[in-house]
Parts: C-alpha cells; sequence; structure tokens
C-alpha cells in the first residue's frame, strides 16, 4: 500500500500569486499519491484564505518562526512520509516519483534546487564551513556557515553534509527520532544546519536526490524582518543541543561575545529535556561530525577525545 504524504508548507506574508503556484504544482504533480497539505500561517499580517479543500491551514495568531511552524504542520500532519516545503516553489512533473523512490532509506532528503523555471540547476545539496567572523554588514555571523555544491555528485540519493533548496522529504519515524524541527527557534536562520547536524548524530544521514528538480523562487529580501540577534540565537540553540559539553563550550567561547538580546534570551530557556533526548539516540561522535563534514572546522573541535566520544 503507497505511504500518505504530507506536504507542510509555512507561510509569512507570502506573495498570493506564489503560494498559489506552489500549491498548484503539488496537487498536479501528487495526483497517483494520496496526500494531504498543511499550511501554517505564521501570523501574516493579513490572515491567509485559500479556497482549496485539499489544505487545511492553521494560524499562528503571532509570528512563532519557520522552525517552530514546520513543527506545528508536523504535529497535525497525518502522513508516514513528511514533505516540508517553502511557499514558493515549482516542480518537475516527476520530481515526486524520484524522491519516494529512495524514502526508505531513512535519510533525511532533499531535491536537488534548480531555478523557478527549472532551466538551471543551483546545487545538489550544500556543505558546512565553518566561519570566525562576525560581520553583519557581509553577511556573516560566527560558527556555521554553508556553500552550496554545485559540482554534479552523480546518479540518485547521494550523501551530501547538509540538506538545502527548500524542499525537504523524511519518514516520520527518522524525524521523529531527530527530534523534528527545533522548538526553540526563533524567526529565521540556520534551520538547515541545526537538523542535518542532528540527522548525522542520530544516524539518520542526509542525501540529495540530484534526479528530484524543484525550483525555488529566490527573492532579493524577506516579506517580514529577520534579525541577527535571531540567527544567532538560534545557532546557540544548535550548539548547546546537539554537542556534548566539551565542544558546545568550546564552540560558543568562539562565539562571543553574544549580542545582549541572545544573552537574555538563552537564559530564559531550558534545553536540558531536548538535549538529554538527541544524546540519547546519538550515533557519531563531535569529532568525526566535525572531521567529516565542517571544512575549515577549528583543531580543538576534530580532536577525538574520550569525552568528544558517542555513547
Amino acid at each position: 500500500m503507497q505511504p500518505t504524504l504530507s506536504f507542510i508548507i509555512a507561510v509569512r506574508d507570502e506573495p498570493r500569486h506564489l503560494l498559489d503556484a506552489t500549491v498548484d504544482g503539488l496537487l498536479r504533480t501528487s495526483t497517483q499519491y494520496r496526500s494531504e497539505i498543511v499550511i501554517v500561517d505564521d501570523g501574516s499580517i493579513v490572515p491567509l484564505a485559500l479556497e482549496r479543500p485539499e489544505a487545511v491551514i492553521i494560524r499562528n495568531s503571532q509570528p512563532i518562526g519557520s522552525a517552530r511552524s514546520r513543527r506545528l504542520g508536523a504535529s497535525f500532519a497525518n502522513g508516514e512520509v513528511l514533505v516540508f516545503l517553502d511557499p514558493h516553489m515549482s516542480f518537475a512533473p516527476d520530481w515526486l516519483d524520484q524522491m519516494l523512490a529512495h524514502a526508505d532509506c531513512g535519510a533525511l532528503l532533499c531535491a536537488a534546487w534548480w531555478d523557478w523555471e527549472l532551466t538551471r540547476p543551483v546545487c545538489w545539496g550544500a556543505e558546512f564551513v565553518w566561519c570566525d567572523t562576525r560581520n553583519y554588514k557581509a553577511g556573516l555571523s560566527p560558527g556555521f556557515a554553508f556553500r552550496h555544491l554545485t559540482d554534479f555528485p552523480g546518479v540518485g540519493a547521494v550523501e551530501v553534509p547538509m540538506a538545502i533548496g527548500a524542499c525537504y522529504m523524511v519518514l516520520r519515524q527518522s524525524y521523529e527520532k531527530i527530534g523534528g524541527f527545533s522548538p526553540f527557534f526563533r524567526i529565521w536562520g540556520k534551520l538547515e544546519q541545526d537538523i542535518c547536524c542532528r540527522a548525522w548524530i542520530v544516524g539518520v544521514g542526509v542525501k540529495c536526490v540530484t534526479g528530484a528538480r524543484v525550483g525555488h523562487f529566490s527573492r532579493p529580501k524577506f516579506p517580514y524582518p529577520v534579525q541577527w540577534e535571531d540567527i544567532e540565537f538560534n545557532q546557540l540553540v544548535t550548539v548547546r543541543t546537539v554537542f556534548q559539553r566539551p565542544a558546545a563550550r568550546a564552540i560558543e567561547e568562539m562565539m562571543r561575545p553574544l549580542p545582549p538580546a541572545v544573552e537574555t534570551w538563552l537564559a530564559q530557556e531550558n534545553f536540558g529535556e531536548f538535549q538529554r533526548i538527541i544524546q540519547s539516540r546519538r550515533h557519531m561522535s563531535d569529532a568525526e561530525f566535525f572531521r567529516r563534514f565542517v571544512r575549515g572546522a577549528p583543531e580543538c573541535l576534530i580532536v577525538e577525545n574520550s569525552q568528544f566520544q558517542a555513547t
């Protein structure tokens, strides 16, 4: 029996023509599958009204951010296979067939990222790159940056350090093992880095389905405010929940000085239970993760230490 697919889309102040095109594309390319569409309206200024019987709309009265909206959407979804999408996507006719052919491997899958017109590939996943600079004007903050993988990596589902491109498929059981999208993240930033770190640490892994062509509309700016403080806070959430204490302390020291708002937000949160859950599922040491996946990682993070070993 075919699995039920849940398409989950987080929306905030999205131009209506782009959202309509995304939903139309999903409906057009999923006719042979059992599926549902769950849309989370993350506090849009004008509440979303979408006259589509195939779509369920959940509205946040106040914005909670992309990660937590996706997490909320997943909690309402009924499918055995979860597909998380941006609200400005286009789809090749066979993209879903290509993705589903590899869903049972259990990895977090991303589609190949193409331009909106599906005429040119942009990348096949991404790799982590270590940044040691805070320069907001240049778009830099210390910690995990990324670089698109622009060389074709091969046919099928190919291991990549990081999923990117705004179209991710994962079995529900793998999503739950990863811990889902972060319950702590603020409005935007570092979402892919966070969930992919956890996917590798807990043994799920990340792959790009190179034959699945999904287009992404690239816009010059966000339709809502994005703060650097949110981005840096989100990264500290990853550091404190994914990595063990020696690595976490070393990384946090490299990220200092932290913006005052970030210090305040960190003091208000209790990450203990989420961190305990992730650590109890660990399959890979922090050192192995940094050695394998983070280009330019500091030496202190890639040297194996008894305190860093997987348990």
